[in-house]
Order: structure tokens, then sequence, then C-alpha cells
């Protein structure tokens, strides 16, 4: 006999957060869609049995998942916080780019700031 696992709510649904639910969407969900991509919000979803889930543009995943990488190791972590405590204490230097632009097979190089 398979020992049975209790299902866990990881987080709760914050207060500022869009929800509705599942047959709502469905009934408006060119509507709902359109909203998400002009506020770049989150929307979740209630359905039966407490199942939820979530509705985000691609650009929202994406930056959810870059934001996952960067602080994946502790010392990534780290650097990138005491990067913004420098940043906001006025001791960031600001350095231009050096961007490698590339069109009809010719590159050309150029600094931005």
């Amino acid at each position: 006999m398979k020992k049975r696992t209790q299902s866990r709510t990881f987080a709760k649904i914050p207060n500022n957060v869009k929800t509705t639910t599942v047959t709502d969407f469905r009934k408006k969900m060119k509507g709902h869609l359109h909203q998400l991509e002009i506020d770049q919000d989150i929307l979740i979803l209630s359905g039966a049995k407490k199942k939820y889930f979530v509705v985000l543009t691609l650009a929202q995943f994406n930056s959810m998942e870059e934001t996952a990488h960067l602080l994946s190791t502790p010392a990534n972590a780290n650097h990138l916080l005491e990067s913004i405590e420098q940043d906001k204490a006025g001791k960031a230097v600001r350095r231009g780019l050096k961007v490698r632009l590339t069109s009809d097979k010719k590159q050309k190089s150029r600094i931005t700031n």
C-alpha cells in the first residue's frame, strides 16, 4: 500500500495580486490577457478543490527566471546585494558598455553611456 502524502500550500496569495476563478477567466480570457500584458502583472486563478494556477506574460516569466538564476548561488547573491548597497550609498561608478553591432556581415563597435 502506498503511503499517502499530505498536500501542502507553499505560499499564501498576497493581498495585492489579482485573482479570479478559472470559469471567469475562460469567459473573459481575451480581456484578462490584454490587461496582464498592459499591467505586466500576475493573475492567480482559483479552481475546484483548492487548485490554483498562475497566468503571466512570457516577459514576466523570463524576468523571474533570470532573477532566480542570478540569485542561485550564495556568492552571486551576496555580490549583487553588496552592489545594491554601494549604489544606495552613492559609491557606484557609471561605466560605458562596449556593444558590438553586426549588420551585413560587417562588425562595428561603439561605446555607450
